[in-house]
């Protein structure tokens, strides 16, 4: 890996994706688009990096990113599914099945979610930054310590999540474009200044092992727009 080639291309394609920012107790929804923390999250199993580790979460969240939301030949849709857990089982015979409450361990019952998920998308993300760490990143993607998916556990990639190191962004994008033979729709860059982002995301993981939103992620600041801003900057 050359010293010009600072691009990182990631493509996350599945029949299934799920990216929640601000899901809570039985509803978990999705956006439209990867979140940071979701991609962080990823990269951190390929790596073998441990929820507690907020050494490497930091020097993640450093990297900047951006998302690229490609159409193939069919549209994206969002779907929920209604989901249940611990219905049914016999508290003598089958305890093991049953959810239980984590102050002292009684049953709680039936546990019903309804939950989110993106089918038929397909996203291209860009990590530029620290090269070492890029390096780090690319040696993870190629022989992963641990199962990645897309948001989930059951939302498993259907191709090749490292898309090679590249030169320039246009050069990333044409990549991905010619993989999932689509074309970007939709761009969601990081902006340094309040002023110039559309919408803010607390979705910058400080620690995945807390499980309160507040203390466990910090916020974002992101610019949503067209295809035709692509272009710029380069």
């Amino acid at each position: 890996m050359s010293i010009e080639q600072n691009v990182l291309a990631l493509l996350l394609d599945g029949p299934m994706q799920a990216w929640g920012a601000s899901s809570r107790h039985g509803r978990r929804t999705t956006l439209t688009y990867p979140t940071r923390s979701g991609v962080i999250g990823l990269l951190c199993a390929a790596m073998g990096v441990e929820r507690s580790d907020t050494g490497a979460l930091k020097a993640l969240a450093d990297l900047s990113m951006e998302t690229l939301v490609i159409r193939k030949r069919l549209e994206a849709n969002r779907w929920t599914d209604f989901h249940t857990v611990g219905a049914a089982y016999d508290q003598e015979t089958q305890r093991g099945f049953i959810p239980t409450t984590a102050e002292d361990g009684k049953p709680r019952g039936t546990v019903v979610t309804h939950r989110e998920y993106l089918s038929d998308a397909a996203f291209g993300v860009l990590l530029t930054g620290d090269l070492e760490l890029l390096g780090r990143c690319v040696r993870g993607l190629e022989n992963p310590r641990w199962g990645v998916w897309l948001g989930r556990k059951c939302c498993i990639p259907a191709d090749i999540i490292y898309q090679g190191m590249h030169a320039t962004r246009i050069t990333a994008i044409a990549r991905l474009e010619e993989r999932t033979a689509g074309t970007v729709v939709r761009l969601v860059r990081e902006v340094n200044r309040f002023e110039d982002g559309t919408h803010t995301l607390l979705d910058v993981p400080l620690d995945f092992s807390v499980q309160d939103p507040s203390q466990r992620n910090q916020p974002r600041r992101v610019w949503e727009g067209a295809p035709e801003e692509l272009m710029e900057g380069e």
